[in-house]
């Protein structure tokens, strides 16, 4: 990967600049008709789709440059801003119902094997939306005709090494099950996502960054992660786990614990020394995308 530049003052949230002949943005209308906005970079029809799910707070622009590299790699890549989140419709942070991400993901995938039916589609989850894709995961192991010839979980949000007091846990656990909007700045900012100074000075000037979310938010989201290893029990697509070494934000231990409990046969482990959890910004992340490429094109034969 080139050591240029990954960011300019005037592209506000957006890691890389999208210079790839097949890149297009653009919004698809969630079931219930919120438009959620997606980037996707083209490669031919019968390339394998990697659809690449974002983490807590963030968005589609922190994935350019990895966006750009997987294509140069030979694969269509597609990342949606959820909703509530980036330049995606809903209320920022906030949403009564869990359950919709998985919702949203699905349809996405739908719409996607819709256009390009010879395409085998991927999803690739970081942090908390490693915790929606195995959510989809486990459900589109029941359907008759699954949509996922895998599933990639890089530094899954299983548990994180935040301390929350007590107090302050059980008074958004009640003012989360009766859906409150209020924010909830959480404990943790760019020092447990990356070291790269670069990056930092893209972050710290982001307005599309989620920094708060509300408690009716939070409590859902921690329902489907305190769900996540039962889920991984109900996977069956081949499963890639990614764990960075150098990661402050969650616990490699339950990383390792999920890999266990992931009842597909067909499963690989891998570890990234030195990178941090938003590994997306690392110098070096040339190594993850070649093994990431590679894994995809092996379970696309």
């Amino acid at each position: 990967m080139s050591e240029r530049s990954k960011y300019a003052a005037e592209c506000v949230g957006d890691w890389g600049a999208p210079v790839a002949a097949g890149y297009q943005a653009g919004t698809f209308a969630a079931p219930d008709g919120v438009k959620l906005f997606y980037r996707r970079w083209l490669a031919s029809d019968t390339a394998p789709t990697l659809v690449l799910l974002h983490g807590l707070g963030a968005h589609s622009g922190w994935f350019i440059d990895m966006g750009e590299s997987l294509h140069a790699r030979g694969l269509t890549v597609c990342v949606m801003d959820q909703r509530g989140f980036g330049r995606s419709e809903g209320p920022r942070g906030h949403v009564r119902d869990g359950g919709v991400y998985p919702r949203d993901i699905t349809a996405f995938l739908t719409m996607l094997r819709s256009e390009r039916p010879d395409s085998r589609l991927f999803i690739l989850g970081h942090s908390m939306g490693a915790i929606f894709a195995l959510h989809v995961a486990a459900a589109d192991a029941a359907r008759p005709q699954p949509l996922l010839s895998g599933v990639a979980l890089m530094n899954p949000w299983i548990a994180d090494v935040a301390k929350v007091s007590p107090l302050t846990v059980a008074g958004l656990v009640v003012t989360g099950m009766m859906g409150s909007a209020k924010p909830f700045a959480g404990a943790g900012g760019t020092e447990t996502m990356t070291t790269n100074p670069e990056a930092i000075a893209m972050l710290n000037a982001d307005t599309y960054w989620v920094r708060a979310e509300s408690a009716s938010f939070l409590y859902q989201v921690t329902r489907m992660r305190l769900a996540a290893l039962a889920r991984a029990r109900q996977v069956r697509a081949p499963a890639l786990v990614i764990q960075c070494g150098a990661d402050k934000a969650v616990k490699p231990a339950a990383s390792r614990k999920l890999f266990d409990t992931l009842a597909c046969p067909d499963k690989a482990w891998k570890t990234y020394q030195g990178f941090a959890h938003d590994c997306e910004f690392e110098p070096g992340r040339a190594v993850l995308d070649d093994d990431l490429a590679q894994w995809i094109k092996t379970h696309s034969a």
